[in-house]
């Protein structure tokens, strides 16, 4: 089989965490069990005991609209959980990151430019000056370095007032040998921990950390099983990049913040293990080369106003239209629209990348069959 994954920097543009879009996005909710109380009797202990399903009810819904929920209920108990193949979550001090300039005509500008900048971030209709990016090395809860991961936390402003702070504060882990990925997203009260400069709008603030287990709960949360699953918009792999992410590079460097995996980067979640992992694949389809192709993130961009011919390939936009135009049609139609194509899941634990069919136990709504005259992206 061949490779079918990177989500090299000029692959889809969205943004870092798909937690922050995901209210943005409709979706139908299901019933967590986050409450100790619930737990079935004979559960592990410690975090797993939250995620072990408990006694059924006859006020249930049925069974068919279920799915497991494997995370815990706090940020703290998912640190716990992930700290084994990922170490322990960063500090992160928001002075420290690296400020995501936005561009008119070359010139850094501040504000909300809305789309009307060189580099608009698609994701709803503003472009906020003011966020920012930070790629930490993965230590050890004793401090010791874990070369194999990488985080990167990202400070999202979206504040039109500066009077009224609307920002979250995300982090990603990863694995690079194994494909292990955690996600973590901010709470919506962030002022007891950010602010923003005057006129710029940057955010400044230190978050909580593990060390205060109460306080990180407050800041954080765990992915929750009443918002999207978080690889409906990270389905290429965890760091999702455009413009207006790809604009905040390494001190003193051209490469970006956040990492640029390559062909045959891993990829599962922790605690996801029965969400939605596939991604088409079309042989020979040139927009399928050096990375995968998330089609739920792809519609959503375009609903956003961005083009894929105007952008892609980055070195003669436009020159792979047929390709772009097969996987709109998979994205309407399904993969049997297409001759060859299939649903694959990534690589993951040293496992190869794998096609499955229509056996695959994990399916999602976002990614069944979106008709072009349900969507904006016509």
């Amino acid at each position: 089989m061949p490779a079918f994954q990177l989500s090299a920097a000029p692959a889809l543009p969205t943004v870092l965490l798909a937690c922050v879009m995901a209210t943005q996005t409709a979706c139908t909710p299901e019933k967590a069990t986050t409450n100790r109380s619930e737990v079935a009797e004979g559960a592990v202990e410690g975090p797993e005991a939250v995620v072990a399903p408990r006694p059924v009810r006859a006020s249930d819904k049925p069974a068919a609209v279920e799915r497991a929920w494997y995370f815990p209920a706090t940020a703290s108990e998912y640190a716990k959980m992930v700290e084994p193949e990922l170490g322990v979550p960063p500090k992160i001090d928001l002075s420290e990151a690296v400020e995501i300039p936005i561009y008119v005509d070359g010139v850094q500008v501040y504000g909300n430019r809305r789309r009307a900048c060189d580099n608009p971030g698609f994701l709803g209709k503003d472009t906020v000056s003011g966020s920012t990016l930070q790629r930490h090395e993965g230590r050890t809860a004793d401090g010791k370095p874990l070369p194999d991961v990488v985080w990167v936390s990202f400070g999202r402003n979206l504040t039109r007032d500066p009077a009224d702070l609307i920002a979250s504060v995300q982090m990603i882990g990863y694995h690079r040998k194994t494909g292990a990925t955690a996600f973590f997203e901010s709470s919506d009260k962030l002022k007891p921990w950010v602010k923003l400069d005057e006129g710029t709008l940057r955010m400044r603030g230190v978050m909580p950390w593990i060390d205060d287990p109460a306080e990180f709960n407050r800041a954080f949360v765990p992915p929750e099983r009443s918002r999207l699953q978080c690889v409906q918009c990270h389905q290429a792999d965890p760091f999702i990049t455009n413009d207006f992410i790809t604009a905040a590079k390494m001190p003193g460097t051209d490469e970006p913040v956040v990492p640029i995996l390559d062909e045959n980067s891993p990829f599962y979640v922790i605690g996801g293990e029965n969400w939605d992992m596939r991604t088409v694949h079309i042989p020979g389809n040139g927009c399928l080369d050096c990375h995968r192709v998330g089609l739920s993130t792809m519609s959503m961009f375009m609903e956003n106003g961005w083009d894929p011919n105007a952008h892609m390939p980055p070195n003669d936009p436009g020159s792979l239209a047929a390709d772009a135009a097969q996987l709109i049609k998979v994205l309407r139609e399904g993969p049997a629209s297409v001759e060859g194509a299939t649903w694959v899941v990534p690589p993951a634990r040293g496992d190869p990348a794998q096609t499955v069919g229509d056996d695959y136990p994990h399916k999602a709504p976002f990614n069944n069959p979106k008709p072009a005259s349900k969507r904006k992206d016509k």
